[in-house]
């Protein structure tokens, strides 16, 4: 394991009418690793960029560099039946914002890899729960003006345009992957989207990431509870779905007794910054892997991961190593 990680925190990567966007970048002592970006959970309304599992740690562990950044949260209008915290300073605007920034964060790492001594050749995004969404959508969508005509006005590039947005590997907890099957009057779904599913389907279509998957799409390992209260894992089983008949190699495991952010009960959830140790909790949760392996006509089989290990810190670095390492 390397000896340290040097810790970059606050670093600004866009400036937006609503404030500024930053980010925290942790990289290891070791040369040019890999790159990491994780995207914080919070129901699109809530949380910060420091909402992680333990960086510093799984930075020198997988020996990546692992950013993780801000991104404008949605803004909620007096008299929504949706709570927010008013002391958070993260800036807010409207979706596609989320999805905008993600991206330009992307390319900022991948321009500035050079000042910070990483490799973001390939790039590996992370996200949990609403993060989830925003990293699967990062995955299947490489440049953010492709996002769809619903939403072609709000789509530009001010942030390191000439760099590449896309990413070759995704990580995704509990994240939605389809909101044409989720119904949520009233909540932050119809909130994100200005209206219900009924009244703006071209919107819960286009930010599916489902919509967007094709041969093309990156690998990815999904985690999920089977007991997930607030993101079904249909979310999750629908989206390795795609993947698999798109001939994209997957990984699915499926938590039996968790809920959402590894809980059993959701009045036990206390932060993202717990939930890996949830995750590894000894003893090993009863869990289900389902592995999607294609082979390219006179090819072998190159599966992404070698053994399936238990759904942990281990599973996502072997996934890792293997797809961006």
């Amino acid at each position: 394991m390397p000896e340290s990680v040097t810790v970059h925190e606050g670093v600004t990567y866009a400036e937006r009418e609503s404030g500024e966007l930053a980010l925290d970048l942790y990289r290891p002592e070791v040369e040019d690793p890999p790159l990491v970006v994780y995207v914080h959970g919070g129901g699109w309304v809530a949380e910060t960029r420091a909402n992680i599992p333990d960086p510093e740690r799984y930075a020198a562990e997988w020996g990546c560099a692992i950013a993780s950044v801000s991104y404008r949260l949605q803004e909620v209008p007096d008299g929504a039946d949706v709570e927010v915290d008013p002391s958070n300073p993260t800036p807010r605007g409207a979706f596609p914002d989320h999805f905008v920034d993600v991206k330009a964060a992307i390319r900022w790492l991948r321009a500035h890899a050079d000042d910070y001594g990483y490799d973001a050749t390939d790039v590996a995004v992370w996200g949990s729960s609403a993060g989830g969404h925003l990293a699967l959508l990062a995955g299947v969508v490489d440049d953010v003006t492709d996002l769809g005509d619903a939403f072609a006005d709000e789509l530009t590039k001010t942030v390191a345009p000439d760099a590449s947005g896309a990413v070759q590997a995704v990580v995704s907890w509990y994240g939605v992957s389809d909101f044409t099957a989720v119904d949520d009057e009233g909540g932050p779904v119809s909130l994100l989207f200005g209206g219900t599913r009924e009244e703006r389907p071209e919107r819960y279509a286009q930010a599916s990431p489902v919509t967007h998957v094709t041969p093309e799409s990156p690998p990815t390992l999904l985690m999920h509870g089977r007991e997930d209260e607030m993101v079904a894992v249909e979310q999750s089983r629908r989206f390795y779905d795609a993947l698999d008949d798109a001939g994209v190699n997957a990984l699915r495991y499926e938590l039996h007794d968790l809920n959402h952010v590894w809980v059993e009960d959701l009045a036990d959830i206390e932060s993202e910054r717990v939930a890996m140790d949830l995750l590894a909790a000894e003893p090993t949760h009863a869990q289900s892997v389902y592995e999607a392996t294609h082979v390219p006509e006179g090819g072998t089989p190159t599966p992404l991961l070698a053994d399936l290990p238990p759904a942990g810190p281990d599973a996502i670095r072997r996934f890792l190593e293997r797809t961006v390492g």
